[in-house]
C-alpha cells in the first residue's frame, strides 16, 4: 500500500518541475531552459540502464566442497524482441524529459513570436 504523503509531495514536486521550467524557458539565455530536460534525460536513462542489467540478471548456484556458491551472470540477448523492450521502456522512461522540451520549445517560440513583434513595432516607428 502507498504512503499517503505520496499523493501529496509527488504532485508538488511534479508542479513545480513544470513551474520551474516555464521559469528557465523565458531566460534571455536559451541554454539555461535545457537544464531540466538534461537532468531528466540523464536520470532515466541511468535507471533504464540499471533495469535492462537487472532483467539480464541470472544467478547461478553451485555447490563446492558442500558450500554453495551463487554465481551472477550476466545475458545480453539481442534477439528483436528485446531490443523492441528496450525501445519501449527508452521512451516509456523518458515522457517527463518529452514533457519539459514541449514546454521549453512551446514557452521559447511564444517569446520569439513576441520579440519580432517588438522588433517589426520599433521598425514602423523608424
Amino acid at each position: 500500500m502507498m504512503n499517503p504523503s505520496f499523493f501529496v509531495f509527488v504532485p508538488i514536486i511534479v508542479i513545480g518541475a513544470i513551474v520551474l521550467q516555464v521559469f528557465l524557458a523565458v531566460k534571455e539565455n536559451k541554454w539555461v531552459g535545457f537544464i531540466l530536460p538534461v537532468i531528466s534525460f540523464i536520470g532515466m536513462s541511468y535507471f533504464i540502464i540499471l533495469s535492462i542489467i537487472h532483467d539480464n540478471t541470472v544467478l547461478f548456484s553451485t555447490t563446492v566442497d558442500g558450500e554453495t556458491i551463487l554465481q551472477t551472470v550476466t545475458q545480453m540477448n539481442s534477439t528483436l524482441e528485446n531490443i523492441g523492450r528496450y525501445i519501449y521502456i527508452f521512451i516509456l522512461h523518458n515522457i517527463p524529459t518529452i514533457i519539459l522540451l514541449a514546454i521549453y520549445f512551446g514557452r521559447r517560440s511564444k517569446q520569439n513570436k513576441q520579440h519580432a513583434l517588438e522588433k517589426m513595432s520599433v521598425q514602423d516607428l523608424e
